[in-house]
């Protein structure tokens, strides 16, 4: 699902749990569970590469996951690429302290590098000017152009999909 929902710069992300056949997947819950205590039931893997938009994809699905069925989920990161984030633990898609992940980010853009070109995402909750009012949507900015959509995911493909129009223009 989620690791063929895109291309990754960094490893396909894979899951892990008790119900898991392969060696490295067995291994590598049956640790995490001796660490972390009898209540893991799953656990997730990916090399993050220093990829900033492969994290917070990653960071924004584990924050979905943890709203939408209501259970906890963290991630441990010692080189996290997104504003140094080592650790995150989320309840119910909050973080801890009660704010949003979003509340978070908002401070500064993600920035995504392509072909010599830089793609800025701005979360929702990013504001572009002090006195201007937070977007409900993820704005992106490429080669002087600022649009925006609902998802990040969307934002990607969209700003990939004008990255790739320039390309073909020779611009």
């Amino acid at each position: 699902m989620l690791g063929e929902a895109r291309a990754w710069r960094c490893g396909t992300p894979w899951v892990a749990s008790s119900q898991s056949r392969g060696l490295f997947e067995m291994e590598f819950f049956r640790h995490l569970k001796n660490d972390e205590g009898s209540t893991l039931t799953a656990a997730g893997f990916v090399k993050m590469a220093g990829d900033e938009t492969d994290a917070l994809i990653i960071t924004i699905f584990m924050r979905d996951l943890s709203a939408e069925y209501g259970i906890r989920t963290s991630i441990r990161d010692e080189d996290h690429p997104l504003a140094k984030l080592r650790r995150l633990d989320f309840g119910r898609g909050r973080l801890p302290s009660g704010q949003s992940l979003e509340d978070v980010l908002a401070k500064r853009p993600v920035i995504k590098k392509v072909e010599g070109e830089r793609i800025f995402f701005y979360p929702p909750t990013f504001r572009l000017h002090s006195q201007g009012p937070p977007s409900p949507e993820w704005a992106y900015a490429l080669c002087g152009i600022r649009a925006y959509a609902p998802t990040l995911l969307e934002a990607e493909q969209e700003a990939l999909k004008i990255l790739r129009g320039f390309g073909h223009l020779g611009a």
